[in-house]
């Protein structure tokens, strides 16, 4: 004799098998952090936020918020970041923030890098060049 709930339990069983055939991605989005409440500073150290640098898999979204908490005037702080595909091929990824040259400066900077098939990137470098006719400054910290 047949079940006669039949006709409810198969659309439930269906999505269910449906959910669980999907990549873990595709269900819930990871996050993952490059940096989180780190200080990020270039080689000289004339320039530093404090922050935390994100890359959302799904969205293919690098995202980078935080403070500056050095600043020997306005420029482009140039972070680049690498990964690694499938293949072992490597990739860059540069992030050009423009900066005012205020200490205390919040910075909230997004941008989807040119390579869909990394997903694990991480900080290479990071550079400061000083606007163009910007005279350089003493450095500058919060509170002075």
């Amino acid at each position: 004799m047949p079940c006669p709930h039949r006709h409810l339990l198969s659309p439930a069983l269906a999505a269910l098998l449906v959910l669980l055939a999907l990549p873990p991605d595709a269900v819930a989005s990871r996050l993952l952090y490059l940096a989180r409440g780190e200080l990020l500073c270039d080689v000289a150290r004339t320039a530093c936020l404090d922050g935390t640098l994100t890359y959302e898999v799904n969205e293919r979204l690098l995202w980078l918020r935080g403070r500056m908490t050095t600043a020997a005037g306005a420029g482009t702080m140039q972070i680049t970041v690498r990964g690694t595909n499938r293949l072992g091929h490597v990739r860059y990824a540069p992030m050009e923030i423009v900066l005012r040259g205020h200490a205390g400066e919040i910075v909230d900077f997004r941008m989807i890098p040119d390579h869909p098939d990394v997903a694990d990137w991480t900080i290479d470098r990071i550079g400061f060049l000083p606007a163009p006719g910007d005279p350089p400054r003493a450095r500058r910290t919060p509170g002075s």
